[in-house]
């Protein structure tokens, strides 16, 4: 691992005798190595042997820090504490002593006399302090040409090396080198199997252990332990707006932030994607574990913004206790998971304690969704069609795909209740999907039958909305055969919003084809009109909360004015939904509303019954 041709040829003339002990010293400190994986032991053993070989000395081995700036005694079992404090933080340099000298020049240095030596004009006091009269260093060399410390041997009088002891130094150096290096392995090997890659926190398997533990300690000691089952909110938004690298980088950060609002005892594991468990031992009271889950969210708040990205964070944390809650890993594993979900469930970026009657829901809701996949393979699904009017002359000029489940047992179950489960679960990429390739399908047959309308409008879904999906639309419309120009999209105000430019982005290249974007709910959310001005939108359709009580509420008056106003001022169509009452479709008639949809003009309806609604008005 290190020496030079040059040496191995004088060990040629050492003596027999000097090459048996070599010989001895290298067979007595392997069997070590084979033997056992006390590697501190192993060093130890490796500088008393040194010190035999060479009386009147003490052998030291140094390593870098983790910054690989500064060097810190390892192992030197014949030196004092206080000569080991001086020598800690040794920087390598030119005139570093004998071992940072060593290793800034990567070569053997023998200083024979501390007192006369440049090498040590600046450790005058610890020579003094430790009557270091000599001092000979050589560098650790891994394979791979990496340098990570010195061995060395200082002895405590004046001393030239005789060839024999260049060699034994060079041995040394050789022998530690082995013994770190096999070390770096199983730390290596400990590290892939319980450590995550990414964060370097805890994995799922080291989680496990330390939860082992932890309960079995608890139910010796009668204490509570806590698990916090933690998720960033609308991580995947980051990760499709700015990239994986950035995700990464707001892992790990995130990751330190919630290490530091914890004890040095406690446990914060990374288990996967944006997901993280805090294992607290020995809590008091509800109390301390509430204090954690705010410090966290607090915290986590104020995350600076990485490479100019906008990384906000919040998250949703569910909080299981031992032994209340759960009495096994498992067990309280998946009740902090339910709890989390009802922190989502609540507005996120907020806690929940574990409730019994949430492992109902969550039961529930996981049967649900087993139920949609088969759905989904099994015909269940059915597009209804709801018309909208236009305003001016009252004939049906387009109208919106609505999804509606048919269920062989239960009924037909509401888009209210399977949809926000689909969103969870992901599902509803697959659904979104199903719901446009139809929607086109059966555009297609009507245009082919020669009925006439502008557009059919689609619900685009958070989960259909990522980069790419304009590729995946357009290869819908050719797969269907549908014109690009009488489709429409619809998306939420909250989603553009949270999805930022990759929004954008997609939503003009989508508009570029010649396909309509629709802004659904608009008023629910917080956009601005210079942001509304800057998108690329076709139509606002303003909420159908701002419809149920025109014309008697003054608030809904002024605000129905202000965004039908809006619309006309940005060249933007604007259609009600939710029209339920004459009063109501009058009012926007007057006002110059663009488009009318609700239950008084036109319900949902299965494709044929729109069909002969089409037949009557051509």
């Amino acid at each position: 691992m290190h020496g030079s041709e040059n040496e191995n040829n004088k060990s040629s003339s050492l003596s027999s005798e000097s090459q048996e002990l070599l010989l001895h010293l290298q067979r007595e400190i392997l069997e070590a190595v084979a033997i056992n994986n006390d590697h501190p032991a192993n060093l130890t053993k490796l500088c008393l042997s040194s010190e035999k070989m060479l009386p009147n000395s003490a052998a030291s081995i140094m390593l870098f820090d983790d910054t690989r700036h500064h060097l810190n005694v390892r192992v030197a079992p014949s030196l004092p504490e206080n000569a080991i404090q001086q020598l800690n933080g040794l920087v390598p340099g030119p005139n570093a002593g004998s071992c940072g000298t060593a290793m800034y020049c990567r070569t053997p240095i023998f200083v024979e006399d501390t007192a006369t030596d440049p090498h040590w004009a600046d450790f005058s006091q610890f020579r003094l302090d430790f009557n270091a009269q000599a001092c000979w260093s050589i560098p650790i060399i891994l394979p791979g040409d990496e340098m990570i410390g010195s061995f060395a041997l200082t002895s405590f009088e004046n001393r030239a090396p005789t060839e024999f002891q260049k060699k034994l130094l060079s041995v040394c150096g050789h022998l530690a080198g082995i013994i770190l290096q096999r070390e770096q392995m199983e730390k290596n090997l400990w590290n892939m199997a319980h450590l995550d890659t990414l964060t370097m926190l805890p994995n799922r398997a080291l989680l496990n252990q330390r939860l082992n533990h932890a309960i079995e300690t608890a139910s010796r000691q009668q204490h509570k332990i806590a698990v916090l089952f933690l998720d960033l909110d609308h991580f995947k938004n980051i990760n499709d707006s700015y990239g994986h690298t950035i995700g990464d980088e707001v892992l790990i950060t995130a990751g330190n932030i919630m290490r530091d609002c914890i004890r040095e005892q406690d446990t914060l594991a990374r288990i996967g994607g944006d997901e993280f468990v805090i294992l607290l031992e020995n809590i008091s009271d509800s109390l301390e574990t509430c204090r954690v889950a705010e410090k966290i969210l607090s915290q986590l708040s104020q995350i600076p913004p990485i490479d100019n990205a906008n990384t906000t964070l919040t998250a949703s944390i569910g909080i299981s206790i031992y032994p209340n809650d759960a009495t096994t890993v498992d067990e309280i594993l998946r009740n902090a998971d339910t709890a989390m979900y009802q922190a989502k469930k609540n507005g996120r970026n907020d806690y929940s304690y574990y409730e019994p009657a949430l492992t109902y829901e969550i039961q529930k809701q996981l049967e649900i969704e087993a139920e949609l996949r088969h759905a989904l393979t099994s015909s269940e699904f059915e597009l209804y069609y709801q018309p909208i009017f236009a305003s001016s002359d009252n004939k049906v000029v387009a109208t919106e795909a609505l999804i509606r489940w048919n269920h062989p047992e239960k009924g037909q179950i509401p888009p209210g209740v399977f949809i926000p489960i689909s969103e969870k679960s992901e599902l509803i990429g697959k659904i979104g999907t199903w719901v446009l390739k139809n929607a086109c399908s059966q555009g297609r047959e009507w245009l082919n039958e020669g009925f006439e309308f502008e557009r059919i409008s689609v619900n685009l879904s958070m989960r259909q909305l990522i980069s790419g999906c304009c590729e995946q639309i357009n290869a819908i419309l050719n797969e269907t055969s549908f014109p690009a120009n009488k489709l429409e999209l619809e998306i939420t105000e909250t989603l553009l919003m949270e999805k930022g430019d990759i929004a954008i982005s997609e939503l003009a290249q989508l508009q570029a084809l010649g396909i309509s974007i629709a802004m659904d709910d608009f008023g629910t959310g917080y956009s601005s009109l210079h942001q509304i001005r800057t998108l690329p939108l076709n139509k606002l359709k303003i909420d159908r909360s701002f419809i149920m009580e025109l014309p008697d509420n003054q608030e809904d008056v002024i605000l129905a004015k202000m965004i039908i106003s809006m619309g006309k001022n940005l060249s933007l169509k604007v259609v009600a939904e939710g029209v339920e009452t004459e009063e109501q479709r009058q009012f926007l008639l007057d006002e110059g509303c663009d488009l009318l949809q609700g239950f008084l003009l036109g319900k949902p309806m299965p494709a044929i019954e729109l069909q002969q609604l089409f037949s009557k008005l051509a």
